[in-house]
């Protein structure tokens, strides 16, 4: 029970960090980065493309390494990756774009390996007949999370006028 509680409380959080970024990013390349929304959406479009194109690899390492490593693996590469644009400038995305096509990618990829695995891993712990409620929990944590996301990352980035949107990577790396 203890080992479903900490699965199901870290697919919040993991959830909580990746969707605020998703529900503000446009904006943000807007504030800080002077950037049009159509680029900034090419950059989450190549975090999406390259979770998908990541998928089943990352299935077949899983198998190799375990789920566990699996999962740690891509959120140390999805919180590497938020601290690092926490330092990327305006300048940097005007003059080598081609850096955050390359971050958003990483992302992708460590978003897929947590993906990949965290429902299974929630499922393996019950019996046959339990797979729908334990599916159930899954989602529960994971949608709860994509509702809570938008409010919370929305109510602190006006709470914090001297940050603004300059706290959505920060917010990431702490969830």
């Amino acid at each position: 029970k203890v080992s479903l509680v900490l699965i199901l409380l870290s697919v919040l959080l993991w959830y909580t960090a990746y969707n605020g970024v998703t529900t503000s990013f446009s904006m943000y390349c807007f504030k800080i980065w002077g950037i049009d929304l159509g680029a900034s959406s090419m950059y989450l479009t190549v975090a999406t493309v390259a979770a998908i194109a990541a998928f089943v690899p990352l299935g077949f390492l899983s198998s190799k390494i375990g789920r566990k490593k699996a999962v740690l693996f891509g959120i140390v590469l999805m919180t590497v990756c938020y601290a690092t644009a926490i330092f990327i400038s305006a300048e940097v995305v005007a003059k080598a774009s081609w850096i955050m096509y390359i971050l958003f990618g990483i992302i992708g990829i460590g978003w897929a390996s947590i993906n990949v695995n965290s429902c299974p891993m929630v499922v393996e712990m019950c019996t046959g007949s339990d797979v729908g409620k334990y599916t159930g929990y899954y989602y529960t944590f994971s949608m709860a999370a994509q509702i809570v996301t938008p409010i919370l990352s929305g109510w602190i980035i006006k709470a914090l006028p001297q940050w603004n949107y300059k706290i959505l990577f920060p917010y990431a790396v702490f969830f």
